[in-house]
């Protein structure tokens, strides 16, 4: 694998001719991508630990401008792209302004492809209007409702224990007395309700969350979606199943990766695929998790799309192994993955995509070299692309299907059912 040698300038992502604010600005950007601790790796960090100490010290760095080095990455006299793509996107408006606070740069505005000019959208099976109303369906209870019930249950054996014992006291041990049967009795009935109300207060959330009521959208029929889900292109939020407690500080950094996937994908595939639907964080088959991103069905094909916010490097896959600057990264689950989804959907064609965002915002960033070795057993191949390839390659390969124009309308149901 050969790599493309960089400056001080590239590495901080400045112009040559910024100032010491802006390279420390530039590098404690750059920190919040590339540390260890957030995904990056110790050599990259290690780059812009030297970069920001030679340029930020102005002795060292006029020696180090004097110095004749060979710029392979295209750059002559070290003057990176990024750094204009970093400055505009900070004054656009707000969302970039807050975006370049949290160490990104805004995206660039995703590409259009081809305007889709075959057929009108087609349903299959034909939708079918319910009679008599909304139709409703009893959906399962939620998980909390068990740990409610446990702890309800609890309670209430704590709280019968008393007249439970009072009952047995009663009927034991007070037959001389004249009013032990009335007495006994009593405490008989204030067993019964005591555990009764405490069976109720337990069971009463999974009575009530099971109750019948509109199909909402991610609870379906197997066959049958109303017309309102079906004319809607993007479905679940974007990010929402990174939660901080799972995943810590990268949860916003993985947060942001996925928005700006969703962003590509709702910008530059659903308007010109019609039948294109995007389902966002869906649950691993078998899991409560929301492992799988992004999928994306048109026709009788799924694409499912694994989203990275990483910094900036030369990163080489191979199916099997992940490097970035030749230093191994944690290799990707999605070809598992992509193999569940395929035995979930055995008549479907299931291809997988992993998309490196950079920090910069540049859609053509970062390099990604593969080589076309064989996965793992049980693993799908998986393609690593920048944004701009992963563009033109979901668009393809869907419009390449069979009657990409058709909404398969069981497919559909079923993945917002794994919608987290």
């Amino acid at each position: 694998m050969t790599q493309a040698a960089v400056t001080h300038y590239e590495v901080l992502g400045v112009q040559t001719t910024a100032d010491t604010a802006e390279i420390k600005k530039a590098y404690q950007r750059s920190l919040r991508t590339s540390h260890p601790d957030v995904g990056g790796s110790t050599g990259l960090f290690r780059l812009i630990q030297e970069a920001y100490e030679v340029l930020s010290d102005p002795a060292r760095r006029a020696a180090y401008d004097r110095t004749p080095t060979d710029r392979s990455s295209g750059h002559a006299g070290g003057t990176s792209s990024h750094g204009p793509q970093q400055k505009q996107s900070r004054s656009n408006s707000d969302s970039s302004q807050q975006t370049a606070e949290a160490g990104f740069a805004e995206m660039e505005q995703p590409p259009t492809p081809t305007p889709w000019n075959g057929p009108a959208v087609e349903y299959l099976p034909p939708l079918v209007p319910p009679s008599g109303g909304a139709r409703k369906i009893r959906r399962p209870a939620p998980p909390w409702t068990r740990t409610w019930r446990t702890v309800f249950y609890v309670l209430g054996s704590v709280c019968t224990v008393p007249p439970l014992f009072s009952t047995i006291w009663y009927f034991s041990t007070t037959q001389t007395n004249p009013n032990w049967l009335v007495m006994g009795l009593t405490c008989l009935l204030i067993t019964a309700l005591t555990a009764g109300f405490w069976f109720v207060a337990a069971m009463f959330p999974k009575w009530w969350t099971k109750r019948k009521r509109p199909a909402p959208p991610a609870i379906l029929a197997s066959a049958y979606l109303v017309e309102e889900i079906l004319s809607r292109t993007a479905h679940g939020v974007p990010g929402r199943g990174l939660s901080v407690g799972r995943f810590g500080d990268r949860a916003e950094i993985g947060a942001e990766g996925e928005r700006r996937t969703a962003r590509l994908i709702t910008h530059s595939v659903l308007p010109v695929i019609p039948s294109a639907r995007l389902i966002n964080g869906l649950r691993w088959p078998g899991s409560e998790h929301a492992d799988l991103d992004h999928a994306v069905i048109a026709g009788n094909r799924i694409a499912l799309i694994d989203s990275k916010m990483w910094a900036d490097g030369a990163y080489w896959w191979d199916n099997k192994q992940l490097f970035r600057n030749g230093r191994e990264l944690k290799a990707f689950g999605l070809g598992a993955g992509v193999e569940a989804i395929r035995a979930v959907y055995p008549g479907y064609i299931v291809e997988g995509w992993v998309v490196l965002h950079s920090p910069t915002g540049r859609l053509s960033l970062p390099s990604v070299e593969r080589a076309g070795m064989f996965p793992h057993p049980g693993r799908a191949p998986i393609r690593m692309v920048t944004p701009q390839e992963l563009v033109s390659e979901v668009h393809a390969f869907l419009v390449q299907g069979d009657a990409p124009h058709v909404v398969q309308v069981p497919a559909l149901a079923g993945l917002l059912r794994s919608m987290l």
